[in-house]
């Protein structure tokens, strides 16, 4: 039970990062300059532009983004990932990693992680 009571709450919190954040964290983080528009980042999370809008105030509050206006379009609002959201992500990214090896990579051979390896870099991210 203390296991599966790990893995639930891995699952749910990675060090401090909630779930719903990870996502936007990710994206941020390969994005050019660490930043991206509103709209474009909503999309390649997966989430709605109103569910995007109260996620990234959620998360401008918890210091992990911040908000930059678009100096070609007054319009346009960029999130930044901030330095507490990088080290945020990267501690988020370790337990995720680590529940993988735990979880997958133990029980492959390297040949089987390798054609799994391959074929999951080859996707698209959103």
């Amino acid at each position: 039970m203390k296991k599966a009571a790990h893995a639930t709450h891995v699952a749910q919190v990675w060090e401090g990062v909630e779930r719903a954040h990870t996502s936007v964290l990710l994206h941020l983080s390969r994005a050019e300059g660490g930043m991206m528009r509103y709209q474009d980042l909503a999309r390649c999370a997966g989430i709605s532009n109103s569910g995007a809008s109260r996620r990234l105030d959620q998360m401008t509050r918890s210091g992990l983004i911040e908000r930059r206006l678009c100096a070609t379009d007054r319009r346009g609002v960029f999130a930044h990932i901030t330095t507490k959201g990088e080290a945020a992500f990267s501690r988020a990214h370790k337990v995720f990693l680590g529940s993988l090896e735990r979880n997958f990579g133990a029980r492959l051979k390297a040949e089987e992680a390798s054609v799994i390896s391959e074929a999951l870099a080859r996707l698209p991210l959103s």
